[in-house]
């Protein structure tokens, strides 16, 4: 498989201008999904490398989540960028924990796992009052910056001499994270360097799916107005309503072999971290090999099932969103399920898959409406894939004439 870093020579001018940013000041880049804000942090990283001559413990990209880390890891042997500049901002501070107050970490009992709150804090006390030799960096490089929360960004611009920092609010799903304005602040500067104007990534239909959650129409129709690739085939987003678990898993068994035969890159994302492992299960028992955020690899052709939180950052060919249920999203506000929602779609190049209960699906999808109507979104339910279509052949497998799969 072809690896998702693009070479410099194919990056667009505005992204290429991004690259380029002077490191004199510290920078922040907004740009929408598909715009490519990783391509650029990590073409920035080797071109500042390059140009500071700075040596590879002198600069940090961090990340949000431990599989974007993965991800970006399988592709930076092109650029020649060591592994360990890639780092969770939570995993740089257990290191500096560590290293720079006490080699055991405080724990969290309840979560049975470190207590990362305490350790951010702690880490950020420390940093603050300049009892070690700082700054630390020559440059640090953030993605996903809208969910760090504002202390993070004084640690940060404590510990580097430059900050480049990429975001967009519309896909926060955190509610500890930071708003524009205060990464500005606490960076000081008074507005955003450079709004990547385009997005190249999402086809035409996903980026209509994905407007569908986002609230504010002013903000909705900007979106859609930064849409630059083309929609060359008809692959229409399907909703498909079934009656039941059994019925939505062999829905997604079939689905999962339509596209492993046109040879993409698939992602199959779940709102809750038990749903990956009981589908992979199903999946692994129907002759389906996949991975999970547990053994991960993206040099494979192999499906991936991971939550929506893990696949923020990542881009796939089809993105499938089974178990579009209310019970997948207990005590989340509608506000969050919009923006995650929002996130799990955008990961998507060209061509979504949702799958819901009939009678119980999802309120939020019912803003997809528009989308029916417009021809932009295909919705089937299992009773009319049992029907024989008129003029169907036979053999035909039950509700062909509805698919979109090429």
């Amino acid at each position: 498989m072809s690896t998702w870093l693009l070479p410099r020579h194919e990056l667009t001018p505005e992204q290429l201008r991004a690259v380029e940013l002077s490191h004199a000041d510290h920078q922040i880049i907004f740009g929408a999904p598909g715009s490519g804000k990783t391509q650029i942090l990590l073409h920035r990283a080797a071109f500042l490398r390059d140009r500071l001559g700075t040596a590879p413990n002198r600069f940090r990209i961090f990340v949000y989540t431990n599989v974007l880390k993965q991800y970006i890891r399988s592709a930076l042997s092109l650029l020649n960028l060591p592994e360990d500049t890639i780092i969770t901002y939570d995993d740089w501070c257990r290191v500096f924990y560590q290293q720079h107050i006490n080699s055991r970490l405080p724990w969290n009992a309840a979560a049975k796992k470190p207590d990362f709150d305490l350790i951010r804090r702690t880490v950020g006390e420390k940093v603050g009052k300049n009892s070690i030799p700082l700054p630390m960096y020559d440059f640090a490089l953030v993605d996903e910056a809208q969910d760090l929360d504002g202390d993070t960004f004084d640690t940060l611009r404590r510990i580097s001499r430059h900050v480049t920092a990429c975001l967009d609010n519309k896909q926060q799903i955190y509610e500890r994270g930071s708003t524009e304005n205060e990464i500005l602040l606490k960076l000081g500067l008074r507005r955003r360097n450079l709004s990547l104007l385009d997005a190249y990534r999402c086809s035409p239909f996903i980026a209509k799916l994905a407007a569908r959650f986002i609230p504010d129409p002013q903000d909705m129709q900007h979106y859609l107005g930064q849409v630059r690739t083309s929609q060359t085939e008809r692959q229409t987003p399907l909703l498909f309503k079934a009656t039941g678990f059994d019925d939505e898993k062999k829905r997604l068994i079939e689905v999962l072999r339509e596209r492993l035969l046109l040879d993409q890159r698939i992602a199959v994302l779940f709102p809750m971290r038990r749903q990956v492992f009981g589908f992979a299960e199903g999946l692994k028992q129907a002759g389906i090999e996949v991975e999970t955020q547990e053994n991960l690899n993206f040099s494979s052709s192999r499906p991936k099932l991971i939550t929506y939180a893990s696949a923020k950052g990542l881009t796939f060919d089809s993105v499938l969103l089974p178990r579009l249920v209310p019970e997948s999203f207990l005590r989340m506000s509608p506000e969050r399920i919009q923006r995650i929602l929002f996130v799990a779609i955008t990961r998507a190049t060209n061509w979504a898959y949702l799958s819901t209960y009939l009678g119980n699906e999802l309120p939020l999808l019912q803003s997809l409406q528009p989308l029916v109507a417009e021809r932009a979104l295909t919705v089937q339910a299992t009773q009319e894939r049992t029907t024989p279509a008129p003029g169907s052949t036979p053999g035909t497998p039950p509700g062909a004439d509805k698919l979109d799969f090429l």
